[in-house]
């Protein structure tokens, strides 16, 4: 019961962040936006990983990506 409560309000909150990320795909152009915006997140993420997790946790991360 106690997971359950916790996913939800993972999924809740998860939601809420992700609204602005939302938002400015809804504000993209076209093709070339939504892949320049792509791109910018990329490389923010692993600016985040790295502060997050230092190079190797960010390494670690990607690679179980794949």
């Amino acid at each position: 019961m106690m997971v359950e409560i916790n996913r939800e309000k993972t999924r809740i909150r998860m939601e809420e962040l992700m609204r602005p990320v939302d938002q400015q795909i809804l504000m993209c152009d076209d093709r070339e936006d939504i892949l320049m915006m792509a791109c910018a997140m990329m490389q923010r993420i692993k600016e985040i990983f790295d502060t997050q997790l230092g190079v190797e946790g960010r390494k670690k991360m990607f690679k179980g990506m794949v």
